[in-house]
């Protein structure tokens, strides 16, 4: 059948790439839900505030907009490695 082709065709490369891609969306996206996580209750807020260091910091300041850079870089380049993974395997032909 045509459809079992394109099964076996799916290498371990391009769900590696796959998965590369999804990560990196998410790690992009992640900002958005930490921040709404944090700042979406009162309560929650004080929460947070009130607990050890990694967690007090991530309120506000320097260390929020550090870390939320931090995943927005590290989805970037998962989302480089996974583009650029796929262009060298269309590119390179010495694998078929």
């Amino acid at each position: 059948m045509r459809g079992d082709d394109n099964l076996n065709r799916y290498s371990i490369s391009d769900l590696l790439a796959d998965l590369l891609l999804g990560l990196g969306f998410i790690l992009m996206v992640s900002p958005l839900f930490i921040y709404w996580f944090i700042h979406g209750n009162y309560y929650r807020l004080i929460w947070i505030l009130s607990g050890p260091y990694p967690f007090h910091a991530l309120v506000g300041g320097t260390f929020q907009y550090l870390f939320y850079g931090g995943l927005v870089v590290a989805g970037l380049s998962l989302i480089a490695i996974s583009i650029i993974s796929r262009k060298s395997k269309k590119t390179s032909n010495y694998w078929y």
